[in-house]
C-alpha cells in the first residue's frame, strides 16, 4: 500500500517519523493512531523511558525502550541513529495529525529549496473534540538567534521569506530534517534531559544548517489532562528545566539574554524563567 497521503506524493520511503514519549502512553497511542489515519504505511519509531511505555500499534511502528528518565535528547539520539531514510521527522508524543499536517508538502519545500530543517505550526488544542484539552492557543513563531559578547539575542521574524516558507534560525520542534546533516551536528546534546530546544537550534546555525518556516503545514498539540498533570509526568517538566538551561548557558559562556520583545535579562533570570 503506497503511503500517498493528501497530494499524491509517496513518503513512506523517504522519511521515518521519530517520536520520543514519556509516562503519557494514551497520549503517544494517540498521536500514532492520528498519523495512520494520514499515512497508513509510514515507519514511526518511537524511544520511550517511561515505566509503563506505549504499545506498538502495528509493525510499521518500532518501540525502543531505554532506561527510566533518560530524557529527551538522549532518546532522539537513539532514534537518529536507529533512521534508515535520506529525511526524518521529530514530532512530540502530544502532536496530533490533521488533514492540514502534510508531510510530503513539506518534504517537497524542503528539497527545492535545499533546506536542512523545515518546521510546520503548532496550534495547541484546536477544538473542543474533549472538554479535557486545554484552550486553544497558537505556538507559531519563527525567530533568528543572535549571539556575540556573551549576550544571546532571540529575535522575532525572519532572514528572507519566499511563497511557502521563511528564512530564520528557531522553528517549532515539529520539523522534517536531513538525517545526515543532524548527525553531522551532533543531534542532541545529551546533558539535556529537557530544555533542549534553544540549545539545539543554536548549535544548528552554528553548524551552518539551513532552517526554514512554513507556516500552512499544521500540526495539533493535544494535552490529555489526566496524564500531562500526572504524578508520574509533571514532576519530571517545568519544575527542572532550570537546572538543564544552567547547563548550556553556562557551556556557551551566555552573562545576557535578549527576549524577542526587546526585553533585557540577566543569565540567572532566563535559566529560571525561560523567557525568549
Amino acid at each position: 500500500m503506497s503511503d500517498t497521503g493528501p497530494d499524491g506524493r509517496d513518503v513512506s520511503g523517504e522519511l521515518t517519523v521519530i517520536i520520543k514519549a514519556f509516562q503519557r502512553p494514551k497520549t503517544a497511542a494517540g498521536a500514532i493512531e492520528s498519523i495512520r489515519r494520514f499515512y497508513p504505511e509510514l515507519r514511526i519509531c518511537v524511544c520511550d523511558d517511561g515505566h509503563h511505555p506505549v504499545e506498538a500499534l502495528d509493525d510499521r511502528v518500532i518501540v525502543f525502550r531505554i532506561p527510566f528518565d533518560s530524557g529527551v535528547s538522549k532518546g532522539r539520539n537513539y532514534l537518529l541513529r536507529e533512521i534508515q531514510t535520506r529525511y526524518f521527522l521529530v514530532m512530540d508524543d502530544d502532536h496530533y495529525f490533521s488533514r492540514h499536517t502534510r508531510l510530503e508538502v513539506m518534504l517537497r519545500i524542503l528539497k527545492s529549496n535545499s533546506l536542512d530543517i523545515l518546521a510546520g505550526r503548532v496550534l495547541e488544542n484546536p477544538g473542543g473534540r474533549r472538554r479535557r484539552w486545554w484552550k486553544r492557543r497558537d505556538l507559531d513563531f519563527a525567530m533568528n538567534l543572535e549571539f556575540e559578547s556573551e549576550t544571546l539575542r532571540f529575535v522575532n521574524g525572519y532572514r528572507s521569506k519566499s511563497r511557502d516558507f521563511v528564512f530564520c534560525d528557531l522553528v517549532p520542534n515539529f520539523f522534517v530534517a536531513r538525517t545526515d546533516r543532524i548527525r553531522s551536528m551532533g543531534g542532541w546534546d545529551e546533558r539535556l534531559k529537557i530544555a533542549e530546544h534553544a540549545e539545539f537550534f543554536l548549535r544548528a546555525k552554528r553548524a551552518g544548517l539551513r532552517t526554514g518556516y512554513a507556516r500552512k503545514i499544521r500540526v495539533d498539540h493535544i494535552h490529555l489532562a489526566d496524564e500531562c498533570s500526572s504524578e508520574d509526568y509533571a514532576p519530571y517538566r517545568k519544575t527542572r528545566a532550570p537546572e538543564f538551561r544552567r547547563i548550556w548557558l553556562e557551556t556557551y559562556g551566555i552573562k545576557k539574554v535578549v527576549t524577542r520583545t526587546g526585553r533585557s535579562v540577566t543569565a540567572e533570570e532566563f535559566i529560571q524563567h525561560g523567557i525568549w
